[in-house]
């Protein structure tokens, strides 16, 4: 009973001591708020593999922290790189349209990123017919979409400032619903796109948000 606590006790502190070694390598760097995505995941997903290691590999849990951690990082830093990758290409390749003001891109908590038109490329007033200025916004989007196969899009669609909120929220789902239609036509699997209005929102404008979201399995 003893020899059982003793080397239960040795695998938790090979186990906390792995993972305060890779909390202290993320410190040292800054902290994790100046790290990407992928160093993010390593990290995390090290120091989760290495207490799983340690624990499974109960003969040797040295051993089994290093071969856990390992594995961790590995997975972890797989998703990260994905999640870099992935705002990185979109920020680049909707360049031109930021730059033009026909959009905006805002990076949002857990790595969901907001893409909303402006009032160059927002529907004219009581309209749900997009401008030719927006679609090649949807185009790019779509293509990313497509390119990394692991991301969903929710369209939210705003009213104007006139009409009663019954009428409001209809234009507001028109106009979501014709996004919506656009990224199907362009061979986005309808699994994928959601669409939806939102009458009581604080843009009345007519603009559309483009809520795009990781899909990500480690």
């Amino acid at each position: 009973m003893k020899s059982f606590k003793r080397h239960s006790g040795f695998v938790k502190m090979v186990a906390v001591g792995i993972m305060v070694l890779f909390v202290l390598a993320a410190c040292s760097g800054g902290g994790f708020s100046n790290m990407t995505d992928t160093e993010k995941g390593g990290i995390l997903g090290g120091a989760g593999g290495a207490a799983l290691g340690a624990i499974i590999y109960h003969g040797n849990p040295l051993a089994g922290a290093v071969i856990g951690a390992a594995a961790g990082v590995l997975t972890g830093g797989v998703v990260g790189h994905f999640m870099d990758d992935r705002k990185k290409d979109l920020t680049k390749a909707l360049a031109p349209q930021i730059n033009a003001g026909e959009v905006t891109l805002q990076v949002l908590k857990g790595n969901v990123i907001l893409v909303t038109q402006t009032g160059e490329t927002a529907f004219a007033p009581g309209s749900s017919v997009v401008k030719q200025d927006f679609i090649s916004t949807i185009q790019t989007v779509a293509n990313i979409m497509k390119t990394y196969g692991k991301m969903t899009v929710d369209i939210i669609g705003h009213p104007d400032r006139t009409g009663t909120k019954t009428e409001r929220q209809t234009l507001a789902d028109q106009r979501a619903e014709a996004v919506r239609t656009m990224f199907l036509g362009m061979g986005i699997s309808p699994a994928l796109v959601r669409s939806s209005g939102n009458a009581n929102s604080q843009y009345l404008d007519g603009r559309v948000e483009l809520v795009i979201t990781p899909v990500v399995q480690q």
